[in-house]
């Protein structure tokens, strides 16, 4: 058996998953498509839960990779919660097939139950961590509000993914509003609501 099989399974589940919906597939049209047998699939993975689950947590590996890239980068604790504005965006374009699936995620298995979902829930968590961190760092530097971080964490973290869901839907581009212009928004918000 390859080494690579793994990868190969959970490249094609994806592509399979955004096309039919998790319920549309079945293990066996993942073997097929990826010219393994369903005895190959079970060595790897225990249901196809297990396989939608994994993918999850291979889209908030990357999502988190780009929240801690973009915050890095930036110096202020204002740039660094705005830059986690600018790491959805790229999530969005450069990993719509990761994006669509974790915006679909539990949504069509939710009286299944599922191993996987207290460590994603916990990923999710790591997520929100990094924003509440910089907007703790900003209170300790007179910057911001003595406000709740993780509070901060989840509305921004919110208005982020709506915005995106909306984008998704083609409301934004309705309404005429460019990422642009709502990621200048979303500065003006962040100082004014959360800077002193």
């Amino acid at each position: 058996m390859r080494k690579n099989n793994r990868q190969q399974i959970l490249d094609i589940a994806r592509k399979l998953f955004l096309e039919f919906g998790y319920n549309g597939i079945s293990i066996r049209n993942i073997a097929k498509r990826a010219k393994l047998t369903t005895g190959a699939i079970y060595f790897h993975f225990k249901n196809k839960k297990e396989i939608y689950s994994t993918i999850c947590l291979e889209a908030i590996n990357i999502l988190h990779k780009l929240f801690s890239e973009g915050m890095k980068a930036r110096k202020t604790p204002a740039q660094k919660l705005i830059s986690t504005y600018d790491s959805y965006l790229k999530f969005y374009y450069e990993y719509r097939d990761y994006y669509n699936i974790l915006t679909e995620y539990k949504a069509e298995y939710d009286d299944e139950p599922d191993t996987h979902k207290g460590e994603i829930q916990n990923q999710n968590i790591a997520l929100l961590e990094l924003m509440a961190t910089a907007f703790t760092d900003g209170v300790k530097k007179g910057d911001f509000k003595d406000l709740d971080p993780k509070m901060v964490a989840f509305f921004l973290s919110a208005v982020a993914e709506g915005m995106l869901q909306f984008k998704k839907l083609g409301v934004m581009d309705a309404a005429g509003i460019s990422d642009k212009n709502f990621r200048e928004f979303m500065k003006v918000i962040v100082g004014q609501g959360i800077q002193k």
